[in-house]
């Protein structure tokens, strides 16, 4: 039996109508590279994110504006005669030539002058202060927003290799079909859990924003994940396929996607829990919860996913 390329695979589904015209092009550019492109997420601003940001910069406004008002307050202050002269100066004019100088009244204008520059201090260190506030807010602000866009470009990575994983499905299909008769069920599961994760996918459109989501996604992941566990056990009695060249190269394909998708979920969980600790350690919790920034949910390992099954190949446990 002639075997047929990948290509030529992905052509023949689609005249058969197994495929729609852009899955066949997604699979043929998963196809020609096994490393993923990078397409870091980032979800559009929610109107109420929009409007914390304009608080923000609201808030902003107001210490300059303050600061400023401040400092005009001051100079207007200074300019109206609050002039600081020496003790010589002072005793030169105010007392003339071969008369004592008057010692009390040198008081009174040191005093009279000190009092007049206490509010200019003060004002300064006021600007000064709110300055200092205002850079920090900036500062721990944009460091939240750098935490939670690495964590949506993690989830991105994450959608990538489960795209691919989905992407390799109908291949495996397709070549199993080659070669067994009687395997109908397993393959109509498995592809039943590939619809499944899609229209999951399709329904959040974007990275997931709680547990509930999280946990929607990976119940559909993980129907495919058994699913194909089943098939390659099934494959274990078909000395045929077992030995079809095209299908040793899907099956070394799936492993390396498997793999990808451990690590991703890895990198994931680890952006998370940093993220996650900015929101709750000082100051960045008070920041998060004047702008409304959301902790993010983690992956965890299903127990009843995992039962029985060593690999997503097949491979049981011996205990």
């Amino acid at each position: 039996m002639t075997e047929l390329t990948d290509d030529d695979r992905v052509e023949r589904m689609l005249a058969e109508g197994k495929l729609t015209a852009e899955e066949a092009e997604r699979l043929r550019g998963s196809l020609a590279s096994h490393a993923e492109r990078e397409t870091p997420l980032r979800a559009a601003a929610t109107p109420r994110e929009r409007r914390r940001l304009w608080l923000l910069i609201g808030s902003l406004a107001v210490f300059f504006l303050m600061g400023a008002a401040t400092h005009y307050l001051l100079s207007d202050l200074a300019g109206s005669g609050v002039v600081p002269v020496t003790s010589t100066e002072t005793a030169t004019s105010a007392a003339p030539e071969g008369r004592l100088i008057d010692l009390s009244d040198l008081s009174e204008e040191r005093s009279t002058t000190m009092n007049r520059s206490l509010p200019l201090s003060f004002g300064i260190v006021t600007v000064g202060v709110l300055a200092v506030l205002a850079g920090l807010l900036v500062f721990f602000y944009n460091g939240l927003i750098g935490a939670r866009e690495q964590v949506n470009s993690g989830w991105a990575q994450v959608e990538n290799v489960y795209q691919r994983r989905l992407d390799l499905v109908p291949l495996l299909v397709d070549a199993v079909q080659t070669y067994t008769e009687h395997e109908h069920e397993t393959l109509t599961e498995l592809t039943q859990a590939r619809a499944n994760a899609i229209q999951v996918r399709s329904a959040i459109g974007r990275a997931p924003q709680t547990v509930e989501q999280l946990k929607a996604i990976e119940a559909t992941q993980g129907e495919v994940e058994s699913a194909l566990a089943r098939l390659f056990a099934i494959v274990e009695g078909y000395p045929d396929l077992k030995a079809s060249r095209n299908f040793l190269s899907l099956q070394d394909q799936m492993e390396g996607t498997e793999n990808r998708v451990a690590m991703e979920r890895r990198n994931y969980n680890e952006f998370s829990r940093q993220y996650n600790t900015k929101l709750q350690t000082f100051p960045g919790n008070i920041i998060a919860d004047m702008m409304g920034f959301e902790a993010k949910p983690y992956f965890e390992a299903e127990a009843k996913a995992l039962k029985g099954i060593k690999d997503p190949f097949g491979r049981r446990d011996e205990g």
